[in-house]
């Protein structure tokens, strides 16, 4: 039964690289997928991904499978297009992931007759042997700056990666060098010391850069609360956004009940609608 379902999906996985290789033929392909570059694909990667993170909590199975073809899309377009241009292809993508994770698990892929597979399987033991194979995966790749290599230099400001995540990676790192905060109530005031300075750039109302600079700086120390309170920042926000989205479907159904025209309401009772939103949703719980 499994050899079987095994045999499906490498067909099912054959015949959809077949269609999107179709697609980027060179005369009969598809003039969209044609003109496509890594570059000009980096905002798809990024949407499907987030679209398909937006429905796994609460799990929505229909919906997820979708956006995870939609997320597999990517992978093998972008796979197709190395292929067209000779630098990789689809297995070699495969075959280099699932290398990594039998490297990077030792305790379950390591051989029986060693202490390599024995080592203990509590979560932050594994963690930490995740990290210290990935610094031997990258001393054995030669990824040496001249000199001593910096504190950060792994890390990449401005990558297409969340700010928010980068910035728990970056708090993570300097963690490591005892150069942190040592408890969540230390990075709260922080947090407020951060937002006072940046009230006082907008109440002076004299330099938006400097606004633009402080805001940075508030931005940068919430994610340092969220990695002290164990929150993923980016996870929180697009909840927060979820939060919002919602109540409002709710003010506009007491709207409707109200015949209430939201966009021509006013602020005064678009707040007054907002309350009874969220007392509704208070009663709800």
């Amino acid at each position: 039964m499994s050899d079987n379902h095994g045999n499906d999906t490498a067909e099912s996985f054959k015949d959809f690289c077949k269609t999107i290789a179709a697609l980027r033929h060179p005369v009969t392909g598809c003039p969209w997928d044609l003109e496509q570059t890594h570059a000009s694909l980096r905002r798809y990667m990024i949407e499907e991904a987030y679209e398909a993170a937006e429905v796994m909590d609460p799990v929505d199975p229909k919906k997820l499978c979708e956006e995870l073809g939609d997320v597999l899309l990517q992978v093998v377009l972008n796979s197709q297009l190395a292929k067209d241009e000779g630098t990789f292809t689809v297995d070699d993508v495969i075959n280099g992931i699932n290398q990594k994770m039998r490297r990077r698990h030792p305790h379950v892929f390591g051989d029986k007759d060693t202490d390599t597979s024995q080592h203990s399987r509590e979560a932050s033991a594994i963690r930490a042997k995740w990290e210290e194979i990935k610094a031997s995966e990258a001393r054995a790749k030669g990824q040496k700056p001249s000199g001593k290599p910096g504190v950060f230099d792994h890390l990449k400001p401005g990558s297409m990666s969340p700010a928010s995540q980068l910035a728990v990676a970056i708090g993570k790192t300097a963690k490591n060098i005892a150069f942190d905060w040592d408890t969540s109530k230390a990075v709260f005031d922080q947090f407020q010391s951060e937002v006072k300075e940046l009230k006082d750039e907008i109440d002076s109302g004299r330099d938006k850069a400097k606004i633009y600079e402080e805001m940075g700086d508030v931005m940068f120390s919430l994610s340092q609360l969220c990695r002290h309170l164990d929150v993923d920042p980016e996870i929180c926000a697009m909840d927060g956004n979820k939060k919002f989205l919602k109540r409002f479907q709710n003010l506009e159904q007491i709207a409707k009940a109200e015949s209430i025209d939201v966009t021509t309401a006013g602020t005064a009772k678009l707040e007054e609608l907002w309350l009874k939103a969220k007392k509704f949703e208070a009663k709800r719980k």
